[in-house]
């Protein structure tokens, strides 16, 4: 979150950290795209770029974040990590690790709990992936995962300092797993031994249920791994996913109007539906396509 970012000097630093970040992946999305050129939504980029400054702002409007609560904590010794001592190494390998289960889990829960999903269905309602993908969150969804984020910090007793270097490369990580850009096959391989890559992630974004509720990771692939939530597709196969909800949804996902108001339409059975909990229809047809994307392929 962008509340996460230093101020002063190395706020700037940061500043311009993540513009050369931005340009340097969109640079390499011009030359090695994972995915050919399809043709464009009208408006989708302008309309994800649009939601993402309306989070940003809300975020860094809001009192809570990340860190904070961790200085609060810390000032008054509340929380697991400020009432052991442990050697600072561990406790800035704990902080990275902890911080980044509960970003997994809080990621789980938005596909499982069918409220949640109904704001974080408009970051997957994307029927292209690239750099613009990053962005494409709803505001409501900080209305579940700042809170989340805030008593997680301070119930461990998260370090301060450790946090708001995690959020600033978090958000490197954002654009570089949902950037158009294709690794060396041994490369990615190990890359994602520890790491996600957009390969990785973009599996995620895959319509078909069984792949979106899989690699929910955003920095390490460590959780999937252990949770039994890690899934890969060569590289053919993931070039002819389809990405989006795979139904009726998709005819506003490049309408910024539309998904900003998206988790007010339908009811809870809607939003199942929408979840894949019913509608085998929806599951034929989306297999339906990735065939006849295959045969095209081939």
């Amino acid at each position: 979150m962008l509340s996460g970012l230093p101020h002063g000097g190395a706020g700037w630093l940061a500043f311009a950290a993540f513009w050369s970040l931005l340009f340097l992946l969109a640079a390499a999305e011009l030359s090695r795209p994972l995915h050919e050129a399809r043709e464009e939504p009208a408006a989708r980029i302008p309309g994800n770029v649009a939601l993402g400054l309306i989070s940003a702002a809300l975020g860094v409007a809001l009192p809570l974040s990340t860190v904070l609560p961790a200085a609060w904590a810390a000032r008054h010794g509340v929380g697991l990590l400020n009432r052991v001592a442990l050697p600072t190494v561990a406790v800035i390998v704990a902080t990275v690790l902890l911080r980044n289960l509960a970003t997994w889990l809080v990621h789980r829960a938005s596909h499982a709990v069918p409220l949640f999903w109904r704001a974080h269905r408009v970051h997957h309602g994307d029927m292209r992936l690239d750099l613009s993908t990053g962005f494409r969150n709803h505001p409501l969804e900080l209305a579940y995962v700042v809170p989340w984020l805030a008593a997680v910090t301070i119930a461990l007793g998260l370090d301060p300092a450790t946090l708001a270097a995690y959020e600033a490369v978090a958000i490197g990580f954002s654009l570089w797993t949902h950037a158009n850009l294709r690794l060396p096959a041994a490369l990615d391989a190990k890359l994602r031994l520890v790491l996600v890559t957009p390969a990785m992630h973009h599996v995620h974004h895959s319509s078909r249920r069984a792949e979106t509720d899989s690699n929910y990771g955003d920095v390490f692939s460590l959780w999937d791994r252990l949770f039994g939530t890690y899934r890969h597709l060569p590289e053919p196969e993931l070039k002819a996913t389809r990405f989006g909800l795979g139904d009726g949804y998709d005819a506003g996902a490049s309408s910024f109007l539309s998904q900003l108001a998206a988790p007010f339409h339908g009811g809870a059975s809607e939003a199942r539906q929408e979840r894949g909990e019913v509608g085998a229809e929806r599951l034929e047809s989306i297999a339906a396509f990735h065939d006849n994307e295959g045969r095209q392929s081939g």
